[in-house]
């Protein structure tokens, strides 16, 4: 975390991606249901980035199971795309024990 005792320039603060430059994001696991093929995962991934990631200015790192989320470009993903992909999965009959994380800093988790 950032410590503000310690003087950094803007510049610097910026390239450590700390104070005003932090960038949210959050995690997600998931359990399947029942076994999935590589197909259907395949899927399911689909859908799930044409639905919500994309549309939302989001990137994903992970796969059906588990992974982070956060924002594309220098921006901070929100408590509402937090919302709108822990519905999404939670909306998914093929996932169960569906957990997702608070914002954390994307860069030092």
């Amino acid at each position: 975390m950032y410590n503000l005792k310690i003087n950094r320039t803007r510049r610097l603060r910026k390239k450590l991606k700390i104070a005003e430059f932090q960038e949210m994001g959050f995690e997600y696991k998931a359990e399947l249901a029942k076994a999935m093929d590589d197909a259907a995962q395949n899927a399911m991934i689909e859908d799930f980035v044409n639905q919500v990631i994309e549309p939302r200015g989001l990137v994903l790192g992970g796969w059906v199971h588990s992974g982070f989320v956060s924002k594309n470009g220098l921006d901070s993903a929100t408590e509402e795309d937090r919302a709108a992909v822990n519905q999404w999965l939670a909306g998914r009959a093929e996932l169960k024990n569906i957990e997702v994380s608070a914002l954390m800093d994307a860069w030092y988790f």
